[in-house]
């Protein structure tokens, strides 16, 4: 698996309004049972089946373990943002980055995506130049400590690599950028 098969799988799912993540999820996991055993295909998968404990989260949306050795094990992030909360989102990705940094770190996975599809414009137009804003919109490249962008602003996330978030277009005005960690 790697960036552009799943860019592929992504082009084989239909995404309408009325999607949620969930859904996004069960059509991902149907277009990966056709290239893997479907015994090999974890939904909601806890860290503690890989060993591993507190990390930034507690569960991986997706995880692929491809062959008995568990050599080639993949984590994927899934983000579907559909409601709005633009800023909270994007520190939401980060979050997500972070936490694929960790399981990347642990050396239990060899493969590590986040993959974001929505088809809300305000998460790559826009005129903000400062904040959250740009790194999503305007391809500055996503590294180092970012604070939560809302509310208390009591949470923070340091990124040890460097990332681009650069949109692509899917259909019927939906787009989508992946991350490989």
């Amino acid at each position: 698996m790697n960036k552009k098969a799943l860019e592929t799988l992504l082009g084989k799912i239909r995404f309408d309004e009325n999607y949620i993540e969930a859904t996004f999820q069960f059509h991902l996991l149907m277009e990966l049972a056709s290239g893997y055993n479907r015994n090999a295909i974890f939904p909601e998968r806890n860290i503690k089946h890989h060993d591993l404990t507190k990390l930034t989260k507690k569960e991986i949306d997706i995880v692929i373990v491809p062959d008995k050795k568990h050599s080639d094990t993949i984590a994927i992030e899934l983000k579907m943002p559909m409601n709005g909360q633009v800023p909270e989102q994007m520190f939401s990705f980060i979050k997500d980055i972070k936490f694929l940094e960790e399981l990347k770190e642990s050396n239990k996975f060899s493969k590590c995506y986040l993959i974001t599809v929505t088809d809300n414009q305000n998460f790559w137009v826009g005129e903000e130049k400062n904040g959250i804003y740009p790194y999503f919109r305007n391809g500055k490249i996503i590294t180092g400590t970012f604070t939560k962008p809302t509310g208390n602003k009591d949470k923070e996330y340091k990124l040890n690599k460097k990332y681009k978030a650069e949109w692509q277009d899917l259909k019927d005005g939906f787009r989508y950028f992946i991350i490989e960690v």
